[in-house]
């Protein structure tokens, strides 16, 4: 068994390097440990919906909560809220929040925009006029890295992200009903796909019947996609209201 054993690691050095050349005096055995959970909130938590539902209006009754605001939808709200208005001023706020900051909420509104401009970014440095110009996708490949980074240094310097967005409206086939695709995120394929699954929590948001309260769901259909990782939210529809999404620790 530890000739097959030594043939394999040879065989597919290239592949996993020094991790597997260790002395087999020095190799210690996989121990069995079944640990607790870590947390319960959603440490990187998508809110998506029509606009002027009231996703905005939510954000600035989360206390502790930094709301980076990129289309102008906070103007109207009071709350501790920085307007960037390009992709620059952006990395300027992130900088200047890399230095130090007193929140533990960081809201992303919109999602939707930093993509626009991530898109623009990438054009303005391959001196096309289109993201499509450059061959072989590199062109959104390179848009969905510097959207995605921003997401990852947000995560690194905030205890808890919102990311917001604007919605997509499910495809239907119009004779049988059927849904092609469901409503989601309006974001392209691949990114929409690789933020999402980043995500803790995707809550879709939108007005109960009365119009009269904001409501949240992460139940997930074939005509909708929400969800949870957070065992309180998962298959919960339920009003939008920050404590019972971010649950205080016992």
């Amino acid at each position: 068994m530890e000739n097959l054993v030594a043939k394999y690691l040879e065989q597919y050095k290239d592949i996993y390097g020094d991790i597997i050349y260790l002395n087999k005096e020095s190799r210690m055995a996989l121990k069995k440990v079944k640990r607790k959970a870590v947390s319960k909130n959603p440490k990187t938590l998508l809110l998506y919906g029509a606009p002027k539902v009231g996703k905005t209006t939510a954000l600035s009754q989360l206390d502790d909560c930094l709301i980076i605001d990129t289309e102008g939808g906070a103007n109207m709200i009071e709350g501790y809220v920085e307007s960037v208005n390009n992709r620059e001023e952006l990395i300027k706020l992130l900088q200047e929040a890399q230095a130090g900051h007193d929140y533990k909420y960081v809201a992303l509104d919109t999602i939707d925009r930093i993509a626009t401009w991530a898109e623009r970014s990438v054009c303005e440095e391959e001196n096309v006029s289109a993201i499509q110009d450059l061959a072989f996708g590199k062109g959104f490949g390179m848009m969905r890295e510097k959207v995605l980074n921003t997401v990852q240094f947000l995560k690194e310097i905030f205890p808890y992200v919102i990311i917001v967005g604007h919605r997509k409206w499910a495809r239907a086939i119009v004779d049988s009903k059927a849904i092609v695709e469901p409503e989601s995120l309006d974001l392209t394929g691949k990114l929409k796909n690789m933020l999402m699954a980043d995500c803790d929590a995707i809550g879709y948001v939108y007005r109960d019947e009365d119009k009269k309260k904001l409501m949240v769901t992460f139940k997930s259909n074939e005509a909708l996609e929400a969800g949870s990782r957070s065992p309180h939210l998962r298959g919960k529809d339920i009003e939008l209201k920050w404590n019972l999404i971010y649950k205080e620790k016992k």
